[in-house]
């Protein structure tokens, strides 16, 4: 394998396009121009997630998320194809809203969001109706 397919197997991208079906997405990398000139894009590349199995986990980043994609190598030197989207990341133009190390929070472009603030006590916000489904609910 030389430099330049070594060089190529880690990238930074943003995405341009999501299949919320196949949980993958296309991903522009503005610092790369293919042979017409203009940004090149990916083949749709599967989403890295918690589980696919017994234990799932759906997640697709929105379109122009910053994401960090990884490529088998490729002697052929055909395209981006074999890949994955391994997941966004902050920076410094996109900072976190949390600085707690041990806080876990997911918020949603609605505004909805879960928070457990790390002493015990979770925080559910719906910017819409709240569904709770059990055999039983308990309330205290």
């Amino acid at each position: 394998m030389d430099i330049k397919q070594i060089k190529n197997i880690f990238r930074v991208g943003l995405v341009s396009s999501v299949n919320g079906a196949n949980c993958s997405a296309r991903v522009t990398f503005p610092d790369k121009d293919d042979v017409d000139g203009k940004d090149l894009v990916s083949c749709e590349l599967p989403i890295i997630t918690i589980g696919s199995n017994g234990t799932l986990g759906y997640w697709v980043p929105e379109v122009d998320t910053q994401v960090l994609c990884v490529f088998l190598p490729n002697p052929s030197r055909n395209g981006l194809k074999d890949g994955f989207i391994l997941g966004a990341f902050y920076s410094e133009s996109n900072p976190p809203e949390e600085t707690n190390p041990n806080v876990r929070c997911l918020k949603v472009p609605d505004g909805s969001y879960i928070r457990f603030d790390g002493k015990g006590n979770i925080e559910i916000h719906a910017t819409n109706n709240l569904i709770l489904t059990g055999e039983r609910i308990d309330l205290n």
